[in-house]
C-alpha cells in the first residue's frame, strides 16, 4: 500500500512538469510554422521573394505552345532540328500537330493552336482577312517537284508542271493526289485549273494522307505525284520514284502565323517568341544548312531574312 501511494504521489508531482513541457513544445511548433509561412508571403523584404513577385516572365507565363504544321515540313525532318533548339533557348515547350495546311488553318480558326507553319499563300491570306490571324511572316522557301516512275510513260521529263499535268491526264497515267487540303494539294489543284482539267477517274488516286504516306502509295502504284522536294529527298532511298520535273514558277513558300487570341486561350507570347526565333541568325543558319542535295549541293531550304512580313497585326 505504501509503495502504491508513493508511486501515485510521484506521478501527480510530475504531471505539472509534463504539462509545461508539452505546452512549450506546442508553442515551438507553432512558432516554426508561422516563420515558414511568413517567408512565403508576398511583400517580404527577402531578396528571393522580391525577385519572384516582380518577375514579368512568370506573370501569366504559359509554358506550352501548340504548333500546327504542314506534314511536309514535319516529314522533311526540319522541325526535329528547330523545335529542340527553340525549347532550350526559350524555356517554352512545343506540342507539334502535323496536319495539312487546310487542317492547320481550321485549328487556328477554332483557337486550338497558337502558331501555324503553313505553305498555301492564298488560303493563308483569306485566314488573315477573316481576322483569325494576329500576324503572318514568310520565313523560308523550298522547291516543289513532279516525281514518277523512271520509265516515264507519259514522257514528262523536263516539262513545266502545266504541260506535264496535261500529258498525264490525256493518257490517263496513274497520278496520286494528297486530296487533304494541304498546301501541296492546294497547288496541285491550281495547276490542274491552269491546265483546264478537272481530274477524275480510276487513274486519279486520292489518298487523303500526308506527304510521306502519299509518296509511299505513289511508289507502290508507280504513279506520278507532286511533292515538296525535301520530303522526297529524305524518303527517296526507300521509294521507287524519280524526280522528273521542276518548275521555277511554283516556289514552296512557308509562312508562320500567330493566331489571334479571340478566346483568351491562345499563347500569343509563345507563338511570337517562336517567330522571333525563326528569324534569328542561329535558326536561319540551321535552315540553310539543314541538308543539301548530294547531287547539286543546293540546300533543301532557303531561309528568308527579316523584313518579309506579309500580314500586319490587326
Amino acid at each position: 500500500m505504501m509503495t502504491g501511494n508513493r508511486s501515485q504521489g510521484n506521478s501527480e508531482a510530475r504531471s505539472p512538469e509534463k504539462r509545461a513541457f508539452y505546452f512549450l513544445l506546442v508553442v515551438l511548433v507553432l512558432f516554426l510554422a508561422w516563420t515558414a509561412v511568413s517567408r512565403l508571403k508576398p511583400g517580404r523584404d527577402n531578396q528571393a521573394g522580391s525577385v519572384i513577385e516582380s518577375s514579368p516572365k512568370l506573370d501569366g507565363f504559359k509554358p506550352e505552345i501548340v504548333l500546327a504544321t504542314t506534314t511536309s515540313l514535319y516529314d522533311s525532318g526540319l522541325l526535329e532540328a528547330l523545335v529542340p533548339l527553340f525549347e532550350k533557348k526559350s524555356g517554352f515547350r512545343v506540342k507539334v500537330l502535323a496536319v495539312g495546311t487546310g487542317e492547320a488553318l481550321a485549328l487556328g480558326r477554332r483557337q486550338a493552336a497558337d502558331l501555324l507553319l503553313v505553305h498555301a499563300p492564298e488560303p493563308e491570306r483569306k485566314f488573315m482577312e477573316e481576322g483569325y490571324g494576329q500576324s503572318r511572316k514568310e520565313f523560308m522557301t523550298g522547291d516543289f517537284v513532279l516525281a514518277g516512275p523512271s520509265s516515264d510513260a507519259a514522257q514528262i521529263r523536263g516539262l513545266g508542271f502545266v504541260e506535264a499535268f496535261s500529258r498525264i491526264a490525256s493518257g490517263h497515267f496513274p497520278f496520286v493526289s494528297r486530296a487533304d487540303n494541304s498546301g501541296t494539294h492546294d497547288l496541285e489543284m491550281k495547276i490542274w485549273a491552269e491546265a483546264g482539267i478537272r481530274p477524275s477517274g480510276r487513274w486519279y488516286l486520292e489518298t487523303g494522307q500526308g506527304m510521306a504516306e502519299s509518296l509511299r502509295i505513289a511508289s507502290e502504284k508507280q504513279a506520278y505525284i507532286l511533292t515538296d522536294y525535301p520530303t522526297f529527298y529524305r524518303l527517296g532511298p526507300r521509294l521507287n520514284l524519280k524526280v522528273l520535273g521542276r518548275d521555277e514558277k511554283y516556289k514552296n513558300v512557308y509562312s508562320a502565323i500567330v493566331v489571334k487570341n479571340k478566346s483568351g486561350q491562345v499563347n500569343e507570347a509563345g507563338a511570337g517568341a517562336f517567330i522571333d526565333f525563326l528569324f534569328s541568325r542561329e535558326a536561319q543558319s540551321l535552315i540553310d544548312e539543314f541538308d543539301r542535295d548530294s547531287r547539286t549541293g543546293k540546300p533543301l531550304f532557303q531561309a528568308l531574312r527579316p523584313g518579309n512580313e506579309t500580314g500586319e497585326s490587326e
